[in-house]
């Protein structure tokens, strides 16, 4: 009798302590705890911010966006890869538009190469802008007014920038005079872009 009596009472504080243990205790609150915690929110990756990189003779140029939606600033970097001490590097601040293509030409025939860097809009029209830099002794911008306040009736944006030769060329669908939604059937128009030294500055000429 008084064996069954010491048994059972064994078996009773078995239970009593692990129902009252500490690391079960702890568990149950950590997977009590996961259970309620919030979500978790992961930050959407910025697919505005675009890195683009090529070379040209022993450089390598590096072209990148960094920012948000507010503010987004173009950082353009070369690096002489037969010498990686000489690097220089120009800050573009509050660009427009999505980074889309990086160009190199040496339109004006100086021996010294330019950069080209095309950026489009956001939204329907696609409107195409170019950011455009001199590599002399250093980076140096060059005019583009030209390029940004070209207005014609048939153009509603969709611009593709490429090199020709000495020329920058703009391409983009022609649209009906008096429609605005309604596109020429096969029809694309095209203007080209001359670079110019005027004194000490370079800037980009439609030509006529």
């Amino acid at each position: 009798m008084d064996s069954k009596i010491t048994t059972g009472f064994l078996i009773w504080m078995v239970i009593l302590f692990s129902c009252n243990s500490p690391l079960q205790n702890k568990k149950e609150r950590a997977q009590h705890d996961s259970a309620n915690a919030p979500p978790e929110v992961a930050s959407p990756d910025n697919k505005k911010n675009v890195t683009k990189d090529t070379t040209y003779d022993s450089l390598h140029i590096i072209a990148r966006t960094e920012g948000n939606d507010n503010i987004r600033n173009l950082v353009l970097i070369v690096v002489d890869k037969k010498d990686t001490t000489r690097q220089d590097s120009v800050m573009e601040r509050d660009i427009k538009g999505t980074l889309k293509d990086v160009m190199i030409a040496d339109l004006d025939k100086d021996g010294k190469p330019e950069i080209y860097c095309s950026t489009l809009s956001e939204g329907t029209g696609h409107y195409g802008k170019i950011y455009a830099y001199n590599l002399g002794n250093k980076i140096t911008g060059i005019n583009t007014d030209a390029i940004d306040t070209m207005e014609l009736p048939s153009y509603r944006g969709e611009d593709t920038f490429y090199i020709k030769g000495d020329r920058l060329v703009r391409s983009f669908p022609v649209y009906k005079p008096g429609d605005p939604e309604a596109l020429t059937s096969n029809t694309q128009g095209m203007l080209l872009y001359y670079l110019k030294r005027e004194q000490d500055t370079l800037i980009m000429v439609q030509q006529p």
